[in-house]
């Protein structure tokens, strides 16, 4: 038990009686706080495609005051997969991709495929969540791929929406009821609906004196892009951050990206609104994460629940000629928003030790339970929440598999209220934007060391051919060398430098790519090498 652990450690000077009778008291305190219910509550708030470097947080103050200025944020907040499934995977699992298998948001690529029901998700967070004592609730979108068929192992209640994120006409599986929702505001907005089920969720527990886990899963700031009536304006005529990276093309690339020609003016326009409108959306998830606080508040439970906050990765607009979308190696779509707050967690600090997904449901089962499992990759940045000299890990891995042929599309639609505000519809769809490539598929080391002297990344690519059969890279083209960017030099990636650091360097970075990427568990994906 974690009550154990620091009190045995701060009397380890101690002679070995004292100790022992400090571990007894400690045993006793613990238990008596389970029986009285006192196991600390813990929240997650996952958004959609919630970028950290555009500013998304701009109309967010419930947020920033409830737990950035309470508690801890990350700078460094990574997505280990800038795409929906296999981040979300990692995050229900504790797992990279290349050990959980998802490789896309397809059943085939293992979205809910057989193998994640079999293997990772009987093992995933709330499993053990669950077997600690707690009532756990998910709510929102879990998987793309999933439409009801069956409700996950590990969650008490279950309220899943069916398939991609939706604001309105959508199906929830509420536990072993599939409930068809509309276009009424009142009653069908997503993120108010995850809300309201959320704060029901969290008084009953409190009601029944057991300690909740409850995981919510936003629409926003995913397309449709749809604003709650009352915030529809809110963006309206802001523009995309014209970033020094907006609107070019570079050659020195991957195929998938230097493959494109800048966005005309229909879709710079295009782009500046849905900048707007995902701004709109993220207010509905403010009011949700202030009138939790206010709930908790009311209770006496804010002081004894841990709150993350994150997205399930970033998102890019306009940046190298992009209009909308993720799936990229670069900054704006790895980097997430990561605010943590809890009982003695430090407050309003800012950390730039790089943390990821993967090691978000370890943080929270060590939390929970005071251990991590073996089998997961991730590492427990618990310490980090209490301690400001605590030590970790300079790297992090970040893969993604591409889909399609040489440039890929992916598209939005666009929709509108009725003049009363009281319905919503689709109206038409946006231009796609260019988004991936078969050949956008890479692994990356992504490191950050304590003082930031070492802000870097370097990525090595997998080619296919045509029949989709891997093939050598063109070794005068960035799949063939790399991409490496030393982001305090050049933070918003504008020169390709592998060709130009010293040997010795790309050969450790290759190296400890092709290691991070084959390894599995606590003792191999936590050695060393990266420290």
């Amino acid at each position: 038990l974690f009550f154990i652990t620091s009190l045995s450690s701060n009397l380890m000077p101690s002679s070995s009686s004292v100790v022992t009778v400090a571990v007894a008291v400690a045993i006793v305190v613990s238990v008596a706080l389970l029986v009285a219910g006192k196991q600390p509550n813990i929240i997650i708030v996952l958004t959609d495609d919630q970028d950290t470097l555009l500013n998304s947080t701009m109309f967010m103050p419930k947020l920033l005051a409830n737990v950035a200025q309470k508690g801890v944020t990350f700078k460094f907040g990574l997505a280990n997969t800038p795409v929906c499934c296999p981040s979300r995977s990692s995050l229900l699992s504790g797992r990279f991709i290349h050990n959980h298998g998802a490789v896309n948001n397809s059943v085939v690529g293992n979205c809910v495929g057989e193998a994640w029901k079999k293997g990772p998700e009987k093992d995933a967070l709330a499993v053990h969540m669950k077997n600690a004592g707690y009532n756990t609730l998910y709510g929102g979108k879990y998987l793309n791929d999933y439409f009801g068929k069956y409700n996950p192992p590990g969650w008490t209640e279950w309220f899943g929406l069916h398939g991609n994120s939706r604001y309105y006409n959508y199906t929830i599986q509420d536990n072993d009821q599939a409930v068809p929702h509309k276009d009424s505001y009142e009653d069908d907005y997503l993120t108010d609906v995850l809300k309201r089920r959320g704060l029901e969720f969290v008084n009953n527990s409190i009601a029944d004196e057991k300690p909740f886990f409850l995981w919510l899963g936003t629409p926003a700031a995913h397309a449709s892009f749809t604003p709650a009536p009352q915030y529809f304006t809110t963006g309206k005529n802001l523009k995309a951050p014209r970033t020094p990276n907006y609107n070019k093309v570079f050659q020195d690339r991957h195929e998938t990206v230097r493959e494109l020609k800048p966005m005309t003016q229909t879709e710079i326009e295009q782009s500046d609104e849905i900048f707007g409108q995902r701004l709109g959306t993220l207010r509905s998830v403010d009011d949700l994460v202030g009138d939790l606080y206010d709930l908790l508040e009311q209770h006496g439970e804010a002081d004894n629940t841990w709150f993350f906050y994150t997205g399930d990765h970033g998102f890019h607009l306009g940046q190298y000629a992009m209009g909308f979308d993720k799936r990229q190696l670069y900054e704006t779509d790895i980097r997430v928003p990561y605010y943590v707050r809890g009982p003695n967690s430090l407050k309003n600090v800012v950390r730039n030790e790089p943390i990821s997904h993967v090691d978000l449901a370890a943080t929270i089962v060590d939390i929970a339970t005071g251990s991590v499992p073996e089998e997961w990759d991730g590492l427990s940045y618990k310490e980090l929440l209490v301690n400001e000299t605590a030590e970790w890990k300079e790297t992090q891995l970040i893969q993604y598999f591409g889909e399609g042929k040489t440039t890929e599309t992916c598209g939005a639609n666009h929709n509108i209220y009725t003049s009363n505000n009281d319905t919503c519809w689709y109206e038409t769809s946006y231009i796609p934007a260019p988004c991936d490539g078969v050949n956008n598929t890479y692994s990356c080391v992504r490191r950050v060391s304590k003082d930031v002297s070492v802000n870097d990344i370097f990525c090595e690519f997998t080619c296919y051919n045509s029949a989709r059969d891997i093939v050598p890279c063109p070794k005068d083209q960035a799949e063939g060398y790399g991409e490496y960017y030393d982001l305090n030099a050049d933070p918003w990636q504008l020169v390709n430098k592998a060709l130009d650091i010293p040997s010795s360097l790309y050969n450790q970075l290759s190296n400890l790519v092709n290691e991070m990427k084959n390894c599995s568990g606590q003792k191999g994906c936590q050695g060393k090498s990266r420290k």
